[in-house]
């Protein structure tokens, strides 16, 4: 009964879309007769502008023309999305011959597919499209595809990524992908004429016809004319669309939402958002394709889109979202002069309840690392033996209990703040201390993994406590070095209480970028000459020239480490694979890597959204041949 009902509605549908369809056609011929009524008025007044002797010729042209472009689709879309990918000239993706990005989109697509057991839908990718959009097309199963734009490819990571593909089979589930492909074979009547217009005027910009001036006008103007006269037609479409059509995007996220229980598909939108390209489709079928998109496929200028502004459905998903976002941008203000003429703001979400922040006041960038004897600093451990090694067996207890691992964080946080100079009032055993002292310094950052790892669920305000202090240690000197703050990441993440990053674009981040930077070169084990050299290095490969001369010096202001982070976790994919990339070529090519500072590239990849596993193998290699 269920299926039957479902037929019954999905027949009504398109009934209603087909009926639709025919009165905007109605429409666009009797507005394109009374145009033509009126030139033929200007020359002969006896004859009536809605019917007059050029009506019969020019309804019967253009319900001629409309036939067959329905036909044409008819017959061109007879393998479903297959055939519209290769009219987009698309390309299908495979997983013997992808790049890694690639491949992530085709694994998370089988992934939902096997989810959902229905068949595995085709991929295809629009090579020179930068903007990030996605489109499904097809009426069966076995001819269904997911055409996903080049930028979503390059500019998503893998959660990201899921949420645009997710949106996408929600469209299949509820038969959307269907109806949205016969709208494209019913509309194509009123969109074909300024196709048509745009491909003829293409031509005249094509380096075939260099040797002929009037070819090139020719087919401009004639282009121009055509594309004018279908210009009604997409403004008649686009209007229907969007009084039908216009609501339904809104509904799709929530239904997305509910069928996938995350909230992946708003950090999709985030990054949208931030992305120089944002979604548009530069091709001349954008238009005839707008309704199946993702998010809008034409400019935001443009009239009556179908689509809802991005900030608009960020806010219907999570209108927190908007609060915590104008936080953050109060929290920066903090530092600057005159905030106190801004407190009235402040004031306004004083009931809301902000995410845990450093202690005050912020402490200052390291300038020298924290580390052992030089003989244990040099060589890192391989992981297997560290995770391995022999151990007290007090600290062997201690681990066992959830008190007892908290206990040995803190002992090993304030042996890297005070070595083995441990204030007298400080909460924490002398036995624990001793015993960590008498281990290999290398050892100490693979227990303090262990112990994080054990120590349990805790209630909200108590998880904050324990941070907090955990903090206050680290930076008990008014100071404070890269490696300490990402461990601080991490007891935050197994507590639950790691901020999720905002998509951010790369020029706003950086100031961010250049004091992690710094905050790299802390950790070195090189002279300081060296240090600046390779500062300049490194800031010459992702600053413009007059951006270096704004941040030559290392800045002596305060800093939040945290904050950087989670700023530069909020880039595109591209550019923090880059960042990262140009921090291991300038700092650890042509040199042996230290503990400390395969510690930081471990839990910085961590901490950026990668795998650290194959990192860190690497620079065990690198590490063994060049002692070699």
């Amino acid at each position: 009964m269920k299926g039957v009902s479902y037929s019954i509605i999905k027949n009504k549908n398109m009934l209603w879309s087909a009926s639709i369809c025919l009165l905007a056609v109605l429409l666009s011929l009797f507005i394109l007769n009374t145009v033509a009524g009126l030139l033929v008025f200007y020359f002969d007044s006896s004859q009536s502008i809605f019917w007059h002797s050029l009506s019969i010729y020019i309804i019967g042209l253009l319900l001629l023309v409309m036939s067959y472009s329905v036909v044409y689709e008819l017959y061109v879309f007879r393998s479903g999305g297959h055939s519209l990918a290769k009219q987009l000239r698309a390309r299908r993706l495979s997983l013997i011959e992808s790049t890694p990005e690639e491949s992530i989109a085709l694994k998370i697509t089988e992934k939902l597919a096997d989810t959902f057991l229905i068949e595995t839908p085709a991929v295809y990718v629009l090579p020179d499209e930068v903007g990030v959009n996605a489109l499904t097309a097809g009426f069966y199963p076995k001819d269904i595809a997911i055409i996903l734009t080049w930028g979503a490819l390059q500019n998503l990571d893998e959660l990201e990524l899921t949420g645009l593909l997710n949106h996408e089979f929600n469209q299949i589930l509820s038969g959307e992908t269907a109806e949205n492909t016969r709208l494209k074979i019913l509309y194509s009547a009123l969109t074909t004429f300024s196709q048509w217009g745009s491909k003829i005027a293409k031509l005249g910009f094509s380096t075939h016809h260099k040797k002929s001036q009037s070819f090139e006008t020719t087919f401009v103007a004639t282009g121009g004319v055509i594309w004018l006269i279908g210009s009604l037609g997409v403004l008649v479409t686009r209007c229907i669309k969007f009084l039908t059509l216009g609501g339904r995007t809104l509904k799709n996220d929530m239904k997305t939402r509910r069928l996938m229980q995350n909230d992946a598909n708003i950090q999709t939108l985030m990054r949208i958002y931030v992305h120089h390209a944002g979604s548009q489709i530069h091709s001349e079928y954008s238009e005839s394709i707008a309704h199946m998109c993702f998010a809008n496929s034409l400019s935001a200028q443009s009239w009556m889109n179908i689509h809802p502004s991005i900030e608009e459905r960020i806010y219907e998903m999570n209108p927190n979202l908007v609060q915590e976002i104008q936080l953050e941008n109060l929290q920066k203000l903090r530092n600057r002069p005159l905030f106190g003429l801004f407190r009235s703001l402040e004031e306004q979400y004083a009931d809301f309840q902000a995410p845990w922040t450093s202690p005050q006041p912020l402490p200052l960038l390291r300038l020298s690392p924290i580390s052992f004897a030089i003989k244990d600093a040099i060589k890192p451990l391989n992981p297997e033996v560290r995770a391995h090694i022999e151990r007290p067996e007090l600290i062997q207890r201690a681990l066992q209990t959830a008190t007892g691992s908290r206990e040995l964080m803190v002992a090993i946080l304030m042996i890297r703040q005070f070595r083995e100079f441990i204030p007298a009032e400080a909460e924490v055993s002398r036995a624990i201390v001793d015993s960590l002292l008498n281990l290999d310094g290398r050892v100490h950052i693979s227990i303090f993994h262990e112990a994080c790892r054990n120590i349990g669920g805790m209630p909200a305000t108590i998880a904050r406590q324990f941070l907090l202090k955990l903090a206050r240690i680290i930076q008990e000197d008014g100071e404070i070095g890269l490696l300490d703050a990402l461990l601080l990441e991490r007891v935050k993440f197994e507590l639950n209480l790691l901020p999720v990053h905002t998509p951010a674009a790369l020029d706003e981040v950086k100031p961010q970028i250049v004091r992690l930077i710094d905050a790299l070169l802390h950790v070195q084990q090189i002279n300081s000459e060296t240090q600046l050299e390779v500062r300049e290095k490194i800031l010459r490969r992702v600053l413009t020239v007059q951006e270096l001369e704004q941040y030559a010096e290392i800045s002596d202001e305060p800093i939040d480490l945290a904050e950087i982070l989670n700023d530069m976790a909020g880039l595109l994919l591209r550019d923090r694979l880059s960042i990262l990339g140009v921090a291991e070529i300038c700092l650890w090519n042509d040199r042996i890597i230290t503990q400390d500072e395969q510690d930081v590239l471990e839990l910085l990849y961590w901490r950026l959204g990668f795998d650290s596993e194959e990192i860190v193998e690497q620079m065990q290699k690198k590490n063994r041949l060049m002692i070699v």
